[in-house]
């Protein structure tokens, strides 16, 4: 269980642009995901989300011979929080959504000076994206069209103190299970041709606990 005082009272004494963040309406999930369907326009937004992390089952199941090659190893260590999980707790501000993407990363080439020739997409043509857009603030996944995301993008600066991290509801260290964590990939923005990347994300509503948004601030539940 989560403290939700707890919680708010950490975000309202961390920057004055939450001092005031008292929750206004309790509202499910299913309704924020309506409230964001009509989002087609840039809104700042502050939430807070508690994700679970991706993590390796095993530290070492492969193994890297003298000749270069992979084989699986017979005696892999077992990630010993990999049944249970952990939990990323981090509280976002400065948030935008609602955004044109092309149009946000050309206006970033016309300031660096560049060439305003982005036309979206990744790196690799043949490269699938695995959502498909509701409106500029909701996306789904294209498979199932059954999970929903929040679409953002957010500065630097947009993270409101150190991430905290749990296991079974408990803080966590991350240097205790960091070298199990999945690579993250770290190429995604460079097809933008940009110094200061736009950097684009999702967030499953499943995971956001807090939004700030517009005159309300929500309590989202299932």
């Amino acid at each position: 269980m989560f403290n939700r005082t707890i919680i708010l009272n950490k975000m309202k004494t961390t920057t004055e642009q939450l001092d005031t963040m008292t929750v206004t309406k309790v509202i499910t999930r299913s309704d924020f995901r309506t409230i964001l369907e009509g989002v087609n326009n840039p809104d700042m937004i502050s939430f807070v989300s508690k994700v679970p992390e991706k993590m390796n089952q095993y530290l070492d199941y492969w193994l890297i011979g003298e000749n270069g090659k992979k084989t699986k190893n017979p005696n892999p260590t077992i990630n010993p929080f990999f049944e249970s999980g952990i939990y990323n707790l981090s509280r976002k501000y400065k948030i935008i959504t609602g955004f044109d993407y092309v149009k946000s990363v050309n206006r970033r080439l016309e300031k660096e000076g560049k060439e305003s020739n982005f036309i979206g997409g990744f790196k690799n043509p043949d490269r699938e994206v695995w959502f498909e857009m509701i409106s500029k603030g909701l996306v789904t996944d294209r498979k199932t069209h059954s999970k929903f995301y929040l679409r953002y993008q957010y500065c630097e600066d947009s993270v409101i103190g150190k991430p905290e991290h749990l296991y079974n509801g408990n803080p966590i260290e991350k240097q205790l299970f960091e070298s199990y964590l999945t690579q993250k990939n770290t190429d995604s923005y460079s097809n933008q041709g940009l110094d200061d990347t736009l950097n684009f994300q999702v967030c499953n509503l499943d995971n956001i606990m807090f939004v700030s948004m517009g005159k309300e601030v929500y309590e989202l539940v299932d």
